[in-house]
């Protein structure tokens, strides 16, 4: 278990992954892949990571994190800006807005076992994971790529707004009830 947990944590803090904190915000200097042959200024590469495990003690313990990945996230340098910055910052809080949505549904689980704990986290993964790509597509095209301030201004207090709602559960730990 020990192994596996710093082998995670060697994996995220590592220099081409950023681990979602709302003090540290993205910046241009973040997107170091090659841009793609499409026409964007931009793509934010991320994902949510969510590593299980049973420690010493018995109890279950569930990290889950939103990573932004620095080499597969591009830009094109004649057209960035800092509005378009902005539009890239609200693909990641969204990421991590679902990070605290699944942090939310483990936190009620009751389970017998490690086995049932990972049934379980599994499928809020997924089903999380489905809602959240269909979010970001929506994001995108209301927003038409951060081209509409309008819209950009009330997804970026709709996503504010959530990521409030969720404040209790911005912590990356949460420890699994056990029912024996």
């Amino acid at each position: 278990m020990l192994l596996t947990f710093l082998l995670f944590g060697i994996h995220l803090s590592h220099s081409q992954t950023i681990i979602w904190k709302q003090e540290r915000l993205l910046n241009w200097n973040d997107f170091k892949g090659k841009p793609e042959r499409r026409f964007a200024v931009a793509s934010t590469v991320y994902n949510i990571e969510m590593l299980t495990y049973e420690d010493s003690n018995k109890q279950y313990t569930v990290n889950t994190y939103a990573v932004f990945y620095c080499k597969d996230s591009w830009k094109r340098k004649e057209w960035i800006s800092e509005v378009v910055l902005k539009h890239e910052q609200k693909h990641f809080d969204i990421a991590e807005l679902y990070a605290r949505k699944m942090r939310e549904e483990v936190s009620k689980l009751l389970v017998k076992n490690y086995a049932e704990l990972k049934v379980k986290t599994d499928e809020i993964y997924y089903r999380l994971e489905k809602e959240m790509d269909r979010i970001q597509d929506q994001y995108d095209d209301e927003t038409e790529g951060s081209m509409n301030s309008t819209k950009q201004t009330e997804w970026e207090n709709f996503i504010t707004s959530e990521l409030n709602r969720l404040k209790k559960f911005k912590e990356p730990v949460i420890k699994v009830n056990f029912k024996g």
